[in-house]
């Protein structure tokens, strides 16, 4: 007699025997299961962010320890730290901020333009023990390993698994990605830009206004937050009850309030609260109408005025274009791909292609978008060894140009 055809037994007087909720076999299954499966993909994941750190700071470390190749000034290599190379560039300017605050020069690059949750960082570093170049490059790279864990999160509610766990391992070994452990904001602002994005998927509003807000004061891109966080709540609004609604509308206007708190720090300490913007026009980030023809017409030129370097943010800049289509067309939300066309163009409209390969990599769509493609085995292959090829190469070039 089979297990099925033998007679089931007596029941228990219910005195004995208490009511028991069970969970059907399969759906109990299907959950072990997708546990497993998002255990194993964080793994996967933390190994890609671990490599790929230390690809960068063994490439680093050469470059410095080498001498070659011999960089532009301001970029001194030979005889100082290993990580050296890792603060150069606009390390120096978050570097000065940290030790002696803002100082606005009128008509002069000076330092308003840098927004102040990176030089925050490096004072709490400095009280800790850590220099601040040994603490940027910690506190970015830990911070670019939250991200890339969040990323995961947030892809996997617009997509299925595999995608988001690829998108993640994407990003932490994209070419441009030694810019996360630099002296730079860009992997702060990359986490808690993901994070944002999770919270107001989950409808954890506070955080998600938290995480929001200091992206903004990270980098001034945390301020497109606003289109995804509004079009969430908008999702969410008819189903929350009414301080629920408040939360949501609260976070959806976190950046604007971090903005307009950055400015009144700076109308106190300076006397002039828009002086972060005086400070970008100094820098050439003033935007005009017209301002993405002339980044193009400098694109054409720009070989002809030795600006072959304009060429690597083109690229870039085409690239993410081409993964926000594709990852529209997979069924990542259309206010998510709004937010990054905006992060990857708003940039152009100041007139120049001068580094938008960096400020491309917060539109975190880009990520999905290039895991879509990489339907095969094949293709991922291709994508992973040429995208080592480039990490590789590009933290060789730094002290040739900024990123």
């Amino acid at each position: 007699m089979t297990e099925i055809d033998q007679p089931a037994p007596a029941a228990a007087p219910a005195s004995l025997s208490p009511p028991r909720v069970t969970v059907p076999g399969r759906l109990r299954l299907r959950t072990q299961a997708l546990a497993g499966t998002g255990g194993r993909a964080r793994l996967a994941i933390l190994c890609a962010w671990a490599g790929s750190r230390c690809i960068v700071l063994a490439t680093a470390a050469i470059v410095q320890a080498t001498g070659t190749p011999h960089g532009a000034a301001g970029v001194a290599l030979g005889g100082r730290g290993t990580l050296d190379v890792l603060q150069s560039w606009d390390g120096r300017w978050y570097r000065t901020i940290a030790t002696h605050g803002y100082l606005l020069i009128p008509g002069r690059q000076s330092d308003p333009a840098f927004f102040p949750l990176l030089p925050i960082v490096l004072r709490i570093s400095r009280l800790v023990g850590l220099s601040y170049g040994i603490g940027s490059v910690v506190v970015s790279s830990v911070a670019f390993g939250i991200g890339l864990l969040a990323l995961y999160e947030l892809v996997r509610t617009w997509l299925p698994e595999p995608i988001a766990r690829r998108s993640a391992v994407y990003a932490a070994i994209f070419p441009m990605s030694f810019v996360f452990s630099m002296m730079y904001p860009e992997a702060i602002a990359f986490a808690l830009i993901a994070l944002a994005g999770v919270f107001a998927a989950r409808r954890r509003w506070a955080s998600c206004a938290a995480c929001a807000a200091a992206a903004t004061l990270a980098r001034p891109e945390g301020a497109i937050l606003i289109i995804p966080i509004a079009a969430a709540a908008a999702q969410a609004w008819k189903s929350m009850p009414t301080a629920s609604r408040g939360r949501a509308v609260g976070a959806a206007l976190s950046p604007i309030a971090a903005l307009v708190g950055y400015s009144g720090y700076l109308w106190w300490s300076l006397g002039q609260p828009f002086a972060w913007t005086k400070a970008q026009a100094a820098w050439g980030r003033s935007f005009h109408s017209t301002g993405i023809y002339a980044a193009l017409l400098s694109l054409l030129t720009a070989a002809r005025h030795h600006e072959t370097w304009l060429f690597r943010d083109g690229i870039f800049c085409l690239v993410f274009l081409v993964c926000l289509l594709v990852a529209w067309r997979a069924g990542v939300p259309r206010a998510w791909i709004v937010a990054g066309a905006a992060m990857v163009l708003l940039p152009l409209t100041s007139g120049a292609f001068t580094s938008d390969a960096r400020f491309g990599l917060l539109a975190l769509p880009v990520y999905p978008g290039l895991a879509y493609l990489a339907r095969t085995r094949r293709i991922d292959l291709g994508i992973r060894c040429v995208s080592i090829a480039l990490l590789i190469a590009g933290v060789a070039t730094i002290v040739l140009h900024w990123p």
